[in-house]
Formats: structure tokens, sequence, C-alpha cells
């Protein structure tokens, strides 16, 4: 991967002679101390920008300023921007195919595996690819979170505990699974957990632990409990609208999927090592740490085993997605195909990892064709 961007550089004043100037214009509505911003699309920026001799940037906005959460799919197909992160689960009828794969996620335990088998699927499967010309998208890359756990008020770690509670879930098969042990599921997006937490409208959320740092939930969250609820992967990271990734040369495409090996897995690693961080330093900010006791965690498996295929097959009848058990088998063997390429490769190891991703899709997507035809 080092070589091929070292490639890049070379070849970026040719580029500067044959490509005009371009600037994307991207909304990301996390805060930049969030690895999906900092990490990514910062990132990103410096990484076009450099690789090209200035001829592509981006400009990139954060936070809800430009536009609230459930709006950056609306208002990339309305032009405000060029690209943006979506949380697919905020606009489940815009994309029923995404939604139903979502469901899977409360049982995915290995999230770099994840985020690549995501990314393959969805530029590959012939079901994706019809959601995303439906939507008049071109998907580019994607993202999968560390483990969700629990960060609550109080102490949550038996059956008996989460009982009455009212817990923020990221997706249907969450708030499904919180009802079938006594408790009261909310939706609400991420940005309104803080406040949420501080007014009592909840006791708990399910989210990756980063954020007891990221978004200070430590201040008004002071019991974390490491029930492990899966990995969170709806919609995508990077997605352009159609027109705009046409108008771009061949040459500035080859560029930014050059770019999304290295971007993706450095996503995937610092998101690991800001949540690992902001546990060890959850200590000094008097918060708790739990083990999830054994019935609750019992709970969970059975769950996971008996009920989270049956209800994304029940999530596609809702929303019209066709194929469901084809899509659902066909994304199975994807990531277990990504679960073998990543076999005996370290999570910490960025360079190796890139380049499997590199090598067994990016470098196999056509520029001249990709979101073109």
């Amino acid at each position: 991967m080092k070589q091929r961007i070292a490639c890049a550089l070379v070849g970026a004043t040719l580029l500067a002679g044959t490509a005009h100037a371009e600037e994307i214009t991207a909304s990301v509505w996390f805060p930049e101390t969030h690895p999906l911003t900092g990490d990514g699309y910062m990132e990103l920026a410096k990484t076009l920008e450099e690789v090209s001799g200035g001829e592509l940037t981006m400009q990139v906005y954060t936070g809800t300023s430009l536009l609230p959460p459930a709006a950056h799919l609306s208002g990339l197909q309305d032009a405000i921007v060029d690209m943006t992160y979506h949380a697919g689960t905020y606009t489940p009828s815009d994309l029923p195919e995404d939604n139903v794969l979502a469901s899977l996620g409360i049982g995915m335990n290995q999230s770099m595996a994840g985020m690549m088998a995501v990314a393959d699927f969805y530029m590959n499967d012939p079901g994706m690819k019809a959601m995303f010309d439906r939507l008049g998208v071109v998907f580019l890359g994607s993202y999968a979170t560390p483990q969700y756990v629990m960060i609550c008020n109080t102490k949550v770690t038996t059956l008996d505990e989460i009982s009455g509670k009212k817990i923020r879930t990221p997706s249907p098969v969450h708030a499904a699974w919180v009802e079938s042990v006594g408790g009261t599921p909310v939706s609400v997006p991420s940005s309104e957990m803080f406040n949420g937490l501080e007014k009592g409208q909840f006791d708990c959320v399910f989210n990756a632990a980063n954020d007891l740092k990221s978004r200070s939930l430590w201040d008004v969250a002071k019991h974390t409990t490491l029930l492990e609820v899966g990995s969170y992967f709806a919609g995508w990271e990077y997605a352009m609208r159609a027109d705009r990734w046409q108008e771009l040369s061949p040459e500035h495409r080859r560029l930014m999927l050059d770019a999304m090996p290295d971007n993706l897995v450095n996503i995937g690693q610092k998101y690991q090592e800001s949540s690992d961080v902001a546990l060890s330093e959850s200590e000094s900010h008097d918060v708790t740490i739990y083990e999830p006791g054994d019935d609750l965690q019992a709970s969970l498996d059975e769950f996971v085993a008996n009920q989270v295929e049956p209800m994304a097959l029940e999530t596609a009848e809702n929303l019209g997605a066709p194929d469901a058990e084809g899509l659902v088998s066909r994304f199975q063997e994807t990531y277990d195909k990504w679960q073998g390429l990543l076999e005996g490769i370290s999570n910490d190891d960025a360079e190796a990892l890139s380049a499997v991703l590199a090598e067994n899709l990016y470098d196999t997507i056509d520029e001249s064709s990709y979101g073109i035809e």
C-alpha cells in the first residue's frame, strides 16, 4: 500500500496537467474528535490533496450545523454536498437492503473483517448495487464500529437490573432484545445520547466505548457493562452523489479508490484504540466497568442464535427488500470470506490489512466503469 501511495505521489505532477482541479464538499455529523471524522474524513482530505498535488481537495463540514444526522442522505441527493457519512438505520425506508444487513450486526464480533465484508458486498453484490443506483448514490467506503456495550447511569449487569430500564438502541433488532428482557427501547440519534442520559430520558445507551470520552458520556453515565451487543455498520462511511462522481476525471476517481484501503483500516484501528483508551481512562472519571452477569449474557447469546436471522427476514418483508434470504446468505458468505482472508493477520498490522483490502477489492474496481455504467 505504501508503494501504491508513493507511485501516486510520483504521478501527481502528471495528473495536475491532465485533470481539472476539483473540490469535493463533504459532511459528517460527528465531531472531529470522533474516529469516523478525524481519522476518516480529515485524513482522507489530507491524503487526496497530497497525492493529487493539490488538484483534488475536500471541504469537510463536521457536526450538525450544515445537516442534521438523518438528513445526510437527502442532503447528498439534493446536492447540498457531494459526499456524506450516513447512518442507514436513520432512513430505513430509503435503504431497505442495508437495514436487512444491519440487523445482523448484533451478532458480528470481528469488526475489521466486517468492515471489509461490507465494502466488498456493497460494491459488488447486484442487490446492493441496485439499491445505490435507485438512490443515485455511489458507495465508496464502509465502516464497522468496535463492539457496542452498555453505558448506563446505574449498575446494569443482570436480568433483574435491566428490567424496566429505558435503553437507547441503534436498531430494531437491539430494541427487540431489550424488550425481551423487560426493558424499554428508545430510538434517538447518537447525537442525543448525552442530553438524554443527563436529563434521565433513558437509563442506558448501546454504543462504542469511545464515546465515553469523545462525547463526554462519562460525565453523565458512571456505569459501563461490557456486554458486547455487536458492531454497527449501517449505511456508509463514504458515498458520493452519482452525477458528482461521474464529473470527476478517471484519474481522480482512481486516486479516491486507491486512498480507501489505508483510510478504512486506519479508521478501524483508531476506532478500536479510542474505545480501549476511553475504557482505560474511565476510572479517573469515576466510571465503574462491569462484566455482564451470566444470565444477561445467556439471554443475549440465545437471542442472537435464534432470533436475529428471522428478524432480518421480517425487516426485509416490512421494508419491501427483494430476495431477503439471498441477500442474507450472500452477505454471510462474504463475511466468512473476509474472515478467512484476514486469518493470521494481526489487527495491529495496518500495512498487511490494507494490502489485503486493496488486492481483494479496491484494485479490482474499474474507475472507468464503477458508478458510471
